[in-house]
């Protein structure tokens, strides 16, 4: 199981809670560099109605529920 889907399933509940529109920001040195750098190279990763991307000028990743 790749570590970002790792990060989405044990935060899965307060994910799914996010209302539309809302986002969970998160600095990218919270992160390893294994999930930064895949998303640098592919911008975003949806697991489970879940969507995680990076925010490249504020450094941020972002996480998005996209089923809400």
């Amino acid at each position: 199981m790749k570590k970002i889907e790792m990060f989405i399933i044990s935060n899965f509940f307060e994910f799914k809670n996010l209302g539309n529109s809302e986002v969970a920001e998160y600095d990218v040195n919270e992160f390893d560099d294994e999930i930064v750098g895949y998303l640098f190279k592919n911008y975003r990763y949806d697991f489970k109605g879940i969507c995680v991307y990076l925010v490249k000028d504020k450094n941020e990743i972002w996480v998005e529920n996209m089923i809400s």
